[in-house]
């Protein structure tokens, strides 16, 4: 992303919407929307931008709001935390990927600031995401955490489990990271094996999708039950059951890949 002149954009260089993340990293909504315009951004003075980076779908910036919530409340402004705006939507796909693409460099803005290696202070450098130190010239990039999803399907029944993370009475399919030296498939099955004592086989591809919060990339797999009986982890999860596709409890958002999964899975044994 490119660093942007916010001199040329307060005088209306910049035409294209942008998301405002404040310092804590909270997004600035209008009207239910995270695109802000130009001409939004010069009637609201008390948005005070402090940095700023594009691409040519994209510009986010970073900077403080002057006012209380219950003031922009007032001013027809919300701020929220990304992962709910998120979760809220529907199925937009367009939105989710400049959401989460914002989400991932807001985060990366104010989590790498300081050098791994000596302490010093990172600059941003111009048309790339890269990130270097100062005083040792380390470069640094927004990091990226690997995990896995996978859907358990056992004829018309699927595996759901929920965790002590999940709202109250929320299933969802199995997650886990991937360790160092594994590849996603092992992850699969060993994360498969420890948090619920089962064994899978015939596993296949299904998707993949960022997942900033804080700075996930999960993958997604779907493989069938081959032996063993449900035994949870209860370090990782309060229950797991095998739920028909026509039985299915309340189940996470839309917008998010591990319901993909599920209505993936109903749709195809219908």
């Amino acid at each position: 992303m490119k660093s942007l002149d916010l001199i040329a954009f307060s005088k209306g260089d910049w035409e294209q919407s942008f998301i405002f993340f404040t310092e804590e990293g909270k997004m600035v909504v209008e009207n239910t929307s995270p695109f802000l315009s130009h001409a939004a951004f010069l009637a609201k003075p008390f948005l005070v931008a402090l940095q700023a980076h594009h691409d040519a779908e994209l510009c986010v910036i970073h900077g403080n709001v002057m006012l209380s919530e219950e003031e922009l409340l007032a001013a027809g402004l919300q701020l929220l935390h990304p992962r709910d705006y998120f979760l809220a939507m529907g199925e937009q796909v367009e939105i989710e990927n400049k959401v989460l693409r914002a989400a991932h460099w807001s985060v990366a803005h104010r989590l790498q600031r300081h050098c791994s290696y000596c302490g010093g202070s990172l600059q941003k450098l111009p048309e790339t995401t890269e990130k270097k130190c100062l005083q040792c010239e380390k470069s640094f990039f927004p990091k990226l955490s690997p995990a896995v999803l996978v859907r358990i399907e056992r004829g018309e029944e699927i595996l759901l489990a929920r965790g002590p993370q999940h709202p109250p009475e929320m299933y969802t399919v199995l997650a886990g990271f991937i360790d160092l030296g594994e590849s996603a498939e092992q992850t699969v099955h060993r994360e498969v094996k420890e948090e619920v004592g089962l064994e899978v086989t015939n596993l296949k591809y299904f998707g993949s999708q960022s997942w900033p919060f804080p700075d996930s990339f999960m993958v997604a797999f779907i493989a069938d039950y081959l032996r063993g009986e449900i035994k949870i982890d209860p370090t990782e999860l309060e229950e797991a059951r095998w739920f028909h596709r026509d039985e299915l409890p309340l189940l996470p958002p839309p917008s998010t890949l591990s319901r993909k999964l599920i209505d993936d899975f109903v749709r195809r044994t219908k």
